[in-house]
């Protein structure tokens, strides 16, 4: 009875367009009074509990750092040395787009902060130089969540303390596979700027005009050698990187001088409403998984699953489509903290590693951002460009049958993503 009081609930209330943190907070409160499979203070509990972390104080932080970098002119630095460099190609201002979200996404680790730090500049730029306004908003939708992929990654943080699986492999795991999303979605770019048209030719910028560009760029691009060389030569952990993180973008917003005493105020609201909505989510999406394993769930759906009399890339693409399915309706954060406690243990039973498996399920949560109803990219993207989420989701479809594909051949080729983490581990 319980668990069909809190499946059904859940479903109901999102139904009525409850937000995901609430709706998950409210079934689980609902479950509990009814049925009373544990007393109510354990909710409280169970909430304070899961965001009582050391390892946690790194989300507000990236957060921080990344709207720090939005307002201090760090982002227009990064477009500016991209441009230089391959403005002028076929498809010139997607690929600016993506290399752009590739290195902030590297310096944030937030997919909200980078898609705002990137696609405010970018798709005015694209619609103005030619491109489609559908293309140009399409292309940023499915770009833009390359930043949970590529550390450091706030979802892979929190898929990481979740499993109990290492952050710093996770980091390690994400970069080739970030690397492959960038490089497919620039063919898929440029096949469609080809077939279209679009863009005017940049002039081929001299190696001066480089130079001066990624001179102008230079403590900026350091800012992932510091980070992340930091953590994997051992200096500090993830948690204290992200601290490292705000302190260098708080220096460079000083030097560049671009960043005014007075946006301080909303740079801190910025951060508290993207950090507590991630909070909040990851408070509630534990009650609810709690009340899941104290149902037995986990486990009687990791038996169901273990004993199908199929071979284990059967059972694993049926995983991965679940996946894709949860990511259209649920937010990164929750189907993280509802669903790695229940499949991670089924894929290692089989033999998967659990960073492999972590990769995956960023990715396929990377998708949900670009498809509907849910759609976070989407929504950014139609605000900036002017159109529809059903227009915006339409032109970013070539993207994301790319992006699908992508994930199927990470899902079944492991080296792909535990290359780097056997290397260097």
């Amino acid at each position: 009875m319980g668990i069909s009081i809190l499946a059904i609930s859940f479903i109901v209330l999102l139904i009525l367009g409850m937000p995901v943190a609430f709706a998950l907070g409210i079934s689980s409160m609902l479950s509990v009074i009814i049925t009373e499979v544990v007393p109510v203070n354990y909710l409280t509990q169970t909430m304070f509990g899961a965001v009582d972390s050391y390892s946690l104080l790194a989300v507000p932080l990236f957060v921080l750092s990344g709207v720090i970098m939005e307002y201090g002119g760090l982002s227009k630095r990064l477009i500016d040395a991209a441009k230089a460099f391959v403005g002028h190609i076929t498809g010139g201002l997607p690929a600016v787009t993506l290399l752009g979200t590739t290195v902030f996404a590297m310096l944030s680790g937030s997919g909200p902060a980078t898609v705002a730090a990137i696609g405010g500049i970018m798709i005015p730029a694209m619609i103005r130089e030619g491109y489609g306004r559908g293309f140009s908003a399409g292309i940023l939708a499915t770009s833009g969540g390359v930043g949970i992929v590529i550390p450091p990654s706030i979802p892979l943080i929190i898929y990481g303390i979740t499993t109990n699986t290492s952050i710093g492999d996770l980091f390690l795991a994400g970069l080739i596979p970030g690397i492959v999303i960038v490089l497919t979605l620039y063919i898929v770019s440029r096949y469609i700027c080809k077939k279209k048209g679009y863009g005017i030719k940049s002039p081929k910028a001299n190696w001066g005009e480089r130079h001066k560009a990624i001179w102008r760029a230079k403590w900026t691009l350091m800012m992932p050698v510091v980070v992340l060389g930091g953590i994997y030569g051992g200096v500090f952990t993830p948690t204290e990187a992200s601290g490292i993180a705000v302190a260098y973008s708080l220096i460079l917003a000083i030097l560049y001088r671009e960043a005014q005493l007075s946006q301080i105020p909303l740079m801190l609201k910025t951060t508290f409403l993207i950090s507590g909505m991630i909070l909040v989510i990851i408070a509630t999406a534990s009650t609810y998984a709690r009340i899941l394993t104290l149902e037995r769930i986990p486990t009687l759906i990791a038996n169901f699953l273990g004993a199908l009399p199929v071979p284990f890339w059967i059972v694993l693409a049926v995983i991965v489509l679940l996946l894709l399915f949860v990511g259209m309706f649920m937010e990164t954060i929750a189907g993280i903290i509802l669903l790695a406690p229940i499949l991670v243990p089924v894929v290692m039973q089989m033999g998967m590693d659990p960073v492999h498996f972590g990769i995956v399920m960023i990715m396929a949560s990377m998708i949900g951002f670009a498809t509907p109803p849910v759609g976070d990219n989407l929504n950014v993207a139609s605000a900036i460009s002017g159109l529809s989420i059903e227009k915006v989701s339409i032109a970013a479809l070539p993207f994301v049958a790319a992006l699908v594909a992508i994930l199927f051949l990470v899902a079944y080729v492991p080296q792909i993503s535990l290359f780097l983490p056997n290397l260097l581990g």
